[in-house]
Formats: structure tokens, sequence, C-alpha cells
């Protein structure tokens, strides 16, 4: 190996269907915390450096190569999902000639951590080469017998998994599918995690010799172990004590126990970096979120897509954002909405608060409930507090904006802007009719349909004269006993 010794090429496996899923869509796009699930072992494997990332696709190639979204990576094609081995068969042009190690991972693997897998290839580096030679030696240094690693893991219950039987030494003698072990090889508990290293040169001798007759009639990786057996050479188990990383999803309900795994992992990651959560259990994030420190998050809060939240922020119970960029000391009171928005420092949003499609509110603004804002921005220091809609809005800073106010932005054919200046004051339940500009410091009287430009300054009323009729109750019970 010499100057090779540390070279790698990693091939991903994601040409399965997914049955138990009972889905149109190939497995390993099912999202984990927003992301598909390839995503996770893409990341994996990167960070174990490989030069060269192979992908086998095949059901629904073109969904899952979008999935993937990786321009330096190969995509290989099974046409046929005929079994690991098979798989592995078809991309043998890209390793034949390669001196190294072709690192093999199943794509339904979202948990596995790429310091495993970088542990991995060292340890595989390590074994090729005898102990005490020069790392930087000849080919002569080379450890002939060395063929391969498969990770292995001990679960509590291996129901299901292929059952590893080994030596003294960690060497595997074979690997045995569960359908075919005897009641003592059952009760190994040492199982088969799907992820394995081969010397290439080895794996080039073997691999074409793989056969199906099992009852699956499947190429089985697993059978390259025996076959390098009989060749002479040696395969190694690497025991990695924890198997919650090896959690293999095959169905809707293994997604949903490692998308918790993982959800749980983050908010302990973002612990550690200075947010409080209330009740975690009960928090859902997403891969992309990015928390700062000081942040304080409460029961039942949902943060998806790529939302940031800065310092000091207080996020109550029971609010969903998504995609939202939330400055510094904001308070985002219970159930409040935001999606697609942005919140800047110092301000209050909530309760029952519903912001989004591209909203900007300012420092200090306060939006609070049962006010939807769409599309609109909001200035420093303005408040609408209560039950009002802005939508296609320019509101500027101080404003005022009374209870009930309702910025009337469509005309059943297109949408219009409205225009409020700073320090206007809008009385509650102004209608505003778009296209519209309230001038700087103009009032609006309360209950007004407003259909014109409003000057800076003005007041602008409109409503009928306001009657006084003296004893009506008594006329009222009149007229019931005359009916």
């Amino acid at each position: 190996m010499g100057h090779h010794h540390d070279k790698h090429i990693a091939v991903i496996l994601a040409a399965g269907k997914g049955t138990r899923f009972k889905s149109k869509k190939p497995k390993v796009v099912h999202k984990i915390l927003g992301k598909p699930m390839i995503h996770y072992i893409s990341l994996a494997v990167r960070w174990s450096a490989p030069d060269k990332v192979i992908y086998v696709v095949g059901h629904e190639k073109q969904q899952v190569k979008k999935a993937i979204n990786c321009l330096n990576c190969i995509y290989v094609e099974q046409e046929e999902q005929l079994g690991t081995g098979h798989a592995v068969a078809q991309t043998k042009p890209y390793w034949e000639n390669f001196d190294g190690i072709v690192m093999v991972v199943n794509g339904d693997l979202p948990l596995v951590e790429g310091e495993t897998l970088k542990n991995a290839v060292k340890y595989m580096e390590a074994l090729l080469r005898f102990e005490g030679a020069p790392a930087e030696g000849g080919e002569n240094y080379r450890n002939e017998n060395v063929a391969g690693v498969v990770i292995t893991t001990k679960v509590p219950n291996p129901l299901g998994y292929g059952r590893i039987i080994k030596d003294s030494n960690h060497r595997i003698l074979r690997i045995v599918e569960e359908k075919d072990a005897t009641y003592e090889e059952q009760q190994i508990n040492e199982i088969n995690t799907g992820i394995y290293l081969f010397y290439a040169p080895y794996l080039k001798e073997v691999i074409d010799k793989l056969e199906n007759n099992n009852a699956q009639k499947e190429y089985y990786l697993t059978d390259v172990v025996q076959l390098l057996n009989q060749m002479g050479k040696e395969v190694y188990a690497l025991l990695v004590p924890d198997y919650t990383q090896f959690i293999g999803v095959n169905d809707r309900w293994d997604l949903a126990k490692a998308e918790n795994i993982l959800r749980m992992k983050y908010l302990q990651f973002w612990s550690y970096a200075g947010v409080t959560f209330h009740n975690p259990e009960s928090i859902y994030i997403e891969f992309d979120v990015e928390l700062s420190p000081d942040v304080e998050i409460y029961h039942g809060v949902s943060l998806r897509g790529r939302t940031t939240v800065g310092e000091d922020t207080v996020i109550e119970e029971h609010c969903s954002l998504k995609n939202a960029k939330i400055g510094k000391n904001v308070k985002i009171l219970k159930g409040s909405i935001i999606e697609d928005s942005t919140i800047e420092d110092g301000a209050v949003i909530g309760p029952y608060a519903r912001i989004r499609n591209n909203t900007t509110i300012r420092q200090e603004a306060q939006i609070g409930n049962f006010v939807e804002v769409k599309n609109s921005t909001v200035g420093e220091k303005t408040a609408a507090k209560h039950l009002t809609y802005l939508g296609d809005a320019e509101i500027g800073k101080e404003v005022n904006i009374g209870a009930g106010t309702i910025t009337c932005n469509y005309d059943g054919f297109e949408k219009h802007k409205t225009v409020i200046k700073d320090r206007a004051f809008i009385g509650s339940d102004t209608m505003l009719v778009a296209p519209l500009t309230v001038g700087e410091e103009a009032v609006t009287g309360s209950g007004s349909v407003v259909t014109k430009d409003v000057p800076d300054k003005a007041l602008a009323v409109e409503r009928s004269q306001l009657k006084i009729i003296e004893n009506y109750a008594e006329k009222r019970k009149k007229r019931k006993k005359n009916a």
C-alpha cells in the first residue's frame, strides 16, 4: 500500500424501493427532520474523506439523485434490484484498478456518525500494515492476509439481523442470516450493521463469484466474506458499542424512531451550545435550524426550514416557525405562526399572531393577538396589537394601528399596496381600500372606510351621523303589546 494507504472509495447503496414503506416515493428520499434520509448517511460518508463517492441508484432514480443533490458524485444504475452483492458489482469499473479500500454503506442508516466511518477506515488501514511497519514503506510492508472489515454492534434484540460468527481474534468466519441460523447461532447478539470495508484488489477477485441460490434469489454482499475466507484472506469485525447508530430504516415506524433519536441529539447539541429547552420531548427542530446562546424555548414549539433565532429571544408554547429569521431579544408569545419572514431585535409577536410571505417586522414593533401580516414591512416601534389584517402594506415607524383594522388589498382581480407613513394613527376598525397612502401623522377615525389618499397630518373620517333616540326601550315594549 505505502503512500496509497489512506485512499478509499465510498459506495452508498440507494437503489431499493422500500416496499414496507407502502409509498410511491423511494425509501431513501423520505424525510427526517426536513432532509431526505440519504442526506445523513451522505454527510457521515463525506466526514471520512473518501476520494470518490459512488451512489447505486435504481428505483425512481431521478427522485433519488435529486434528493442526494451531489455534483461531483458518481451515479451507477442497478436496473433490477438483485441484492446488495449485485449492487456493488455494478460499481466495479470505478475501483477494479484501485489499490485501496472500498467502503460500502447502506443508504438507510441515517444515524451513523461520520466519526464511526472515519475510525473504521483508520482501523482497516492499520490492519493492512504489519505491526511496526514504517507507514511510508513500500509494497512489501502490506499485510497480504487482510481483506476487509465489517462494522458490527451488539443489540438487545438481534431478531431479524445477520449474526456475526467470529474467532477469538475478531476474525469473521461467516455472517449468518437469521433464517439460516441454528438455535445456538440465533442467541448471538453481535450483528452485521451493513457497513463493509474491502481491500479493492481482493473484492475484485470475488465479487463476480457470488451466487443467488437463496430464498430471495438475490446476490448478498455478506457472501463475499465467505468467498474471501475461502481464498485464505481475513475479514475482521469492528465492534461499535453504540447500537443506536445502526438502526436501519425499513418502514415508516423505523423512520419515526430514527427521527426521534436524531431530534433529541440535535436538541442536546443546541442545549450544550447555550439554549434552554422546556420539555424537549415536545419540541420539533429540523436539521437546518440555527439557534443562539440564551435562547429559551417552551413546550410544543416547531422550528422548521432555515430558521435562525438570535440571542435572548424567548419562544413560548406552541409556536410554529418555518424559514423565519428572528433577531435578538424578541418575544414570540404563545401560539404564533411565522413563515418566510424576518423579525428584528426587540420585537414582540403574539400571542396567536400569524406572520407570513416575506414580511419584515422591524425593531421593537409589536404585533399582538389575532393579527395577520402578509408580504408587508412594519416599521420600528409600530404597534398593531389586536384583531387586524395587514397585507401588501408598507408601514412606517411609530404607527398605531387600532384593533380591527383591515387592508382591503384585493379587488377580486389583483392585490394592491397600502402605504402608511411614520407616526400615523389608524383608528380602530378602519378599512384601508388599496391602493392607498396615509401620510405622516395623519389620523383615521374609527369605523371609517378610507378610499382616498390621506395627506400628512390630516384626519379622515367616513361614517354616518350618530342619531340618539330617547325613550326607545318604552316604545319597543308598547309596539310588542299592540302586536
